[in-house]
């Protein structure tokens, strides 16, 4: 409006010119007190958030010393029994692989020579898929040590 005016009167000042210099004034935001109920509910809440993290930062620590023969032969049977089973599941997984390829390519092929060869092929990728995998597994777990 003052632009048009400025403009409707020939005045030879521009709008810019007539706002240089000036200065603008904000009202200040009044602050809504805060509600005790919801304040009282955010600290329970952080006080739960605070103990589930509590919790998960020490589910490994148990009060009894680990120490003595007994303790290290826990240890080792557990690491035992952890690579056990990662190598009952290779095994497992590169034969279903087979198995599969093998059953499911008399379809393609009908020599049975075939049907070797590809389902070979399958579990070796297979085998060397999960290879990698456990190699990772493997080097993020000896990073933590």
């Amino acid at each position: 409006r003052v632009h048009a005016a400025l403009r409707e009167a020939g005045s030879p000042l521009h709008l810019h010119e007539l706002l240089e210099g000036c200065e603008i004034h904000l009202p200040e935001v009044p602050v809504p007190p805060r509600n005790p109920e919801l304040v009282a509910r955010l600290e329970r809440i952080k006080a739960k958030l605070a103990h589930e993290e509590y919790q998960r930062m020490t589910r490994n620590i148990t009060g009894q010393e680990m120490k003595g023969p007994l303790a290290e032969f826990g240890r080792q049977v557990r690491s035992v029994k952890a690579v056990v089973i990662t190598i009952f599941n290779f095994i497992v997984t590169v034969v279903a692989a087979f198995a599969c390829t093998y059953l499911g390519s008399q379809y393609v092929f009908a020599e049975t020579a075939a049907r070797v060869l590809s389902a070979v092929i399958v579990a070796s990728v297979v085998g060397l898929a999960e290879l990698y995998v456990m190699v990772r597994t493997l080097e993020g777990d000896l990073g933590k040590l």
